[in-house]
């Protein structure tokens, strides 16, 4: 594990990149590309297309620039430099074209998202399509429950496991996550009511809502006291079960889900203190 991850400065824009590239991510983004194009028409005994071809092609269908006065056919070079230059969302716009054209194949599909997840990005193809797994209300979210203290650490502990860039284990944010939520409850409804530290979280959240502290809707309480008995049911909190397996998308969801209910508390509480605290 790295320092940062150890000492707990791995931040949100690290591990999902929403609004942002890193250039790790923008120069795999350029490796892959690269790499199927040779393997596809340059390398390929069978192709009928050669660099040229494929140069030209992107420098007026996608770049929509005329063709340099003096040259007879574009090199290589421009392409990485007109690359180079690129915004982030230019290079998601640029990904997104050649996985349309050149590059449209599940084959491709499938090796594009690896490396999408690999680097936290965040988004997937979905088909051709470049699409959104996470939004700026969930970076918010993690970003606030981060910063309200009331989570003894958890949240930050999983976001620190989803920033690794290798060996990831999933179930430890899911863990993470939903113990972040579990602590929360426990702190505020000690603080502010009758709670005890042997309280589950379900009895937490009752003295919560009992006390008028949680108005949400009945259903949307018992989805988080389900989802701790799921986390707990499948092995993820506790050892009966280490062979339960999730996905990238569950964990960051659960992390994701966990934050917003946190950021809500803390919001909560302080708003509650100020009306009939006066603190």
């Amino acid at each position: 594990m790295k320092f940062s991850e150890r000492m707990g400065f791995v931040e949100v824009d690290n591990v999902i990149q929403f609004k942002s590239m890193s250039q790790r991510l923008k120069n795999d983004i350029f490796n892959f590309w690269r790499d199927e194009i040779e393997r596809l028409y340059l390398n390929n005994p069978y192709s009928n297309h050669n660099e040229t071809e494929i140069n030209e092609f992107l420098w007026t269908h996608y770049f929509h620039e005329t063709k340099p006065i003096g040259y007879d056919y574009i090199d290589t070079s421009q392409i990485t430099a007109y690359y180079k230059r690129m915004k982030f969302y230019e290079v998601y716009d640029f990904l997104e074209f050649l996985m349309q054209t050149l590059l449209n194949n599940p084959v491709d599909t499938k090796k594009i998202n690896q490396v999408l997840e690999l680097n936290h990005s965040g988004f997937r193809f979905i088909g051709n399509q470049l699409e959104p797994i996470s939004s700026e209300t969930d970076i918010k979210n993690l970003e606030s429950g981060l910063n309200s203290s009331i989570d003894d650490g958890h949240l930050q502990k999983a976001i620190n496991e989803l920033g690794k860039r290798e060996n990831i284990n999933l179930n430890t944010i899911m863990k993470e996550s939903i113990d972040a939520v579990e602590t929360a409850t426990h702190q505020i409804a000690a603080e502010l009511f009758d709670g005890q530290p042997k309280d589950t979280m379900g009895r937490s959240i009752a003295i919560l809502k009992d006390n008028g502290f949680i108005e949400n809707h009945p259903a949307y309480l018992k989805a988080f006291s389900n989802l701790y008995g799921y986390s707990s049911d499948g092995g993820i909190r506790h050892p009966k079960n280490r062979d339960y397996k999730v996905d990238q998308a569950e964990a960051t969801f659960m992390l994701e889900i966990c934050s917003a209910f946190i950021s809500m508390l803390s919001l909560k509480k302080s708003d509650y203190k100020t009306k009939y605290l006066n603190k």
